[in-house]
């Protein structure tokens, strides 16, 4: 039983370590053909890899580059957009994410967030939820640490010291993982899209026949919030409402 259980691994890990490889052996290839110049080559084989279910910062990144190249500017947004969702700190995206925007049509007035509220975003971005987790896992030792140190102490001092250090180093362990799931479901939830079509319609109502209330254009960055049949309603930036339908945007 143990051996057909290690032979079971061995070829698991075999085909782990043999898709890896195809996917630096496409990559590498897609790189090569930006290089040259083939930008719809390139194109294809870094979608070929996406299919796998492999997704990167990187990956998003050149493919953004891709289609800038070829002036596809809504799919470079698009793929920017993703880039910088699973790496909010990248200023390469973040840069190019603002110089493929400068080529878009529409210009929305954001309206202004409560200085709370965005310094809370930017902690919450400012790690992958993966790094919040890791670090939640090291406060939480940390904690146990001065649990241990608490009750071995034998002074009054330390036992004050390590008391008042496990407290903190409990608060940031619950506030790591708060964080980390907060940036879990903004990664997995994708509540954002980008228009893909010229030019959209936005209506006041999930129906073709409804009013027409404003007209946006592709590239332009939408919030979803909710959806009926073939229908997004949609939040812009500036708080205007309405409906569009699912075939004129794609998600983030």
């Amino acid at each position: 039983m143990k051996k057909i259980t290690i032979i079971l691994l061995a070829f698991i890990l075999w085909g782990t370590n043999t898709r890896a490889g195809d996917t630096r052996a496409i990559e590498a290839e897609a790189a090569r053909m930006y290089q040259e110049g083939n930008y719809a080559r390139a194109m294809e084989l870094y979608n070929e890899i996406l299919e796998t279910g492999v997704e990167s910062t990187s990956l998003y990144y050149n493919l953004g580059n891709c289609y800038y190249k070829q002036n596809e500017i809504a799919r470079s947004i698009l793929n920017y957009e993703r880039a910088l969702l699973l790496d909010p700190r990248d200023e390469d995206v973040a840069y190019n994410l603002t110089m493929a925007r400068r080529a878009t049509i529409d210009r929305i007035d954001v309206l202004p967030v409560f200085f709370l509220i965005e310094w809370y975003n930017a902690v919450v971005t400012a790690l992958t939820a993966d790094q919040w987790g890791f670090l939640s896992v090291a406060l939480f030792l940390c904690f146990l640490g001065m649990t241990v140190l608490f009750f071995h102490a034998t002074s009054i001092g330390l036992k004050k010291g390590s008391f008042a250090s496990g407290i903190v180093a409990l608060i940031f362990t619950v506030l790591s993982v708060w964080f980390a799931s907060k940036q879990y479901h903004r990664v997995t939830g994708r509540d954002q899209a980008i228009v893909m079509s010229p030019s959209v319609v936005v209506r006041g109502a999930p129906d073709p026949s409804g009013t027409e209330l404003y007209v946006v254009h592709e590239g332009l960055k939408i919030t979803l919030v909710d959806s009926l049949g073939q229908w997004y309603n949609i939040r812009m930036a500036d708080g205007n409402v309405g409906w569009v339908q699912q075939s004129d945007v794609e998600r983030i």
